[in-house]
């Protein structure tokens, strides 16, 4: 199945989750953090990753949906 055509609820939760995993192993190892705050400082930067990855999604999908001339509200 396409990343564009699953519910947005189910991107946002996937994109949070992998986006939690790898800024608390990035902050762990290349910034040298104690587990705890890599991932606290996971999860906070996370929230904004998933915003945008969801939001360019979204915006992408319908910009794609107007040039084939379908409603993107659908």
């Amino acid at each position: 199945m396409k990343w564009e055509e699953l519910h947005v609820g189910v991107q946002i939760l996937i994109a949070f989750v992998l986006s939690t995993i790898v800024l608390w192993l990035a902050h762990i190892a290349l910034l040298n953090q104690p587990n705890g705050r890599g991932f606290l400082y996971g999860v906070f930067w996370a929230v904004p990753l998933t915003v945008i990855i969801v939001g360019a999604t979204r915006s992408e999908r319908a910009k794609r949906l107007r040039a084939e001339g379908r409603d993107p509200s659908t």
